[in-house]
């Protein structure tokens, strides 16, 4: 049930996961079954963003078999990294690839590789994290499955543009398109054109980081991805900033914090303000040389 609920999520489809979430935990608690209660609870938390209490009720989800320590071990991993403890996120992803590797099973350690990828694109070690994302790609391309193949593909992506090699992560954000496109993945479409739209901003090409940024809007839109919004109205309003229309780019912050907000995504809100404070100063600063002319 997981696979299909984590395919659900990368795909864009937020509700359906929740609705089958919430169907295995009602299941568990008709049954008795409070292991599972718990862990099921503690995704589901995890997915509105009360981080403590996910954690807490996977702490409860004392499960045994292989399959399902993965998932515990896997989410709690992902729990640590949010709140920033990277230390301990990468002593559980590297715990949940061991539980991976035992199974044999191509698609967790493609996940796990990402996540432990992911783990060094936060703490800024671009060297390791193309390494872990390579590595994950190969998983995925021995398993045949597309949708880490997608997520993969636009890792390494990110990888080589945090190394400051913009024409060579382009190619990988437009393959791991391709492949969310053939898969009908909205949601990597999305993901793909918003890293395409930073790295022709890293370019210089800010008219073209514009289109993909509107594109990626649609996507975001289509799919009621709230968070995916918010990253694509940031990178807008810093594009506007950057060609110098900082009303559209006050208008783009704005809309940012409104859905940070909604969201409870406190990092998000946080460079929503800044930047419409420092759009607000600029503003104020160019005021009187208008009224002068």
């Amino acid at each position: 049930m997981m696979e299909e609920i984590e395919s659900q999520r990368r795909r864009g489809k937020f509700r359906g996961a929740e609705n089958l979430l919430r169907i295995e935990q009602r299941r568990a608690e008709l049954e008795g079954n409070d292991p599972y209660y718990h862990f099921f609870g503690g995704v589901l938390l995890y997915y509105f963003n009360f981080s403590k209490d996910a954690y807490l009720n996977l702490n409860n989800a004392l499960l045994t078999e292989d399959y399902d320590v993965f998932y515990v071990i896997k989410y709690k991993g992902i729990i640590c990294m949010d709140m920033g403890k990277y230390d301990r996120a990468l002593e559980l992803f590297q715990k949940a690839l061991e539980v991976a590797e035992e199974a044999g099973d191509k698609g967790w350690i493609a996940s796990m590789l990402n996540a432990i990828g992911n783990v060094y694109t936060r703490t800024g070690k671009y060297d390791k994290a193309l390494e872990s994302y390579s590595s994950a790609l190969k998983a995925a391309l021995e398993s045949e499955n597309m949708e880490w193949m997608a997520t993969s593909l636009c890792n390494v992506g990110v990888a080589h543009n945090n190394l400051g090699d913009y024409k060579g992560s382009v190619k990988f954000f437009e393959d791991s398109y391709e492949v969310s496109r053939q898969i009908d993945d909205k949601y990597g479409r999305r993901v793909c054109l918003n890293n395409l739209g930073s790295v022709y901003n890293n370019m210089g090409n800010h008219e073209e980081a514009l289109r993909l940024f509107e594109e990626a809007r649609k996507y975001a839109e289509e799919i009621d991805d709230k968070y995916g919004l918010r990253v694509v109205y940031n990178n807008l309003g810093f594009t506007y900033r950057t060609l110098g229309d900082l009303k559209r780019a006050l208008e783009c912050y704005e809309l940012a914090l409104t859905i940070a907000r909604q969201i409870g995504d406190d990092q998000g809100a946080n460079v929503a303000k800044y930047w419409i404070l420092a759009i607000y100063d600029e503003l104020h600063e160019k005021a009187p040389h208008a009224k002068k002319a």
